[in-house]
């Protein structure tokens, strides 16, 4: 048996906690991406970006879609630290004077995913692992 009482055992369906923990990453990810892809939008019609730089800003999320949809473990760490970085890149852009509305949102939504990555990748508890 775990320790957390919120954790989920072994074989058996996911917890209220862990259900809750999958929808706020669901959320704060989908949110993250349309503001990514808005913006990346909003930079190109006003000609401040190439199209090339909405495909490097949104890829890296794009690529945890199996993640999330496979309920990985160990990719929502990783997914963790993605929204970190996505964390400094809008302090970094702020800090060169770029601070808008937009960037805002982007850094809100990016703590959010990191946060909430992390409290799934808590709430699922280690896995123990089949003999071989």
């Amino acid at each position: 048996m775990s320790e957390r009482p919120d954790a989920e055992p072994h074989g058996e369906g996911p917890s209220a906690a862990s259900i809750k923990a999958s929808r706020s990453v669901w959320a704060a990810y989908l949110v993250l991406l349309a503001l990514l892809i808005v913006g990346g939008l909003w930079r190109y019609s006003q000609a401040h970006a190439e199209a090339a730089a909405l495909v490097v800003r949104a890829l890296p999320l794009v690529l945890f879609l199996p993640t999330l949809l496979l309920r990985r473990r160990r990719g929502h760490l990783w997914l963790t630290a993605v929204g970190l970085l996505y964390l400094a890149q809008g302090g970094l852009i702020m800090a060169n004077g770029g601070s808008s509305p937009l960037v805002i949102a982007e850094m809100l939504a990016a703590a959010a995913l990191a946060v909430s990555a992390f409290r799934y990748f808590r709430r699922q508890g280690p896995r123990q692992r089949r003999p071989s």
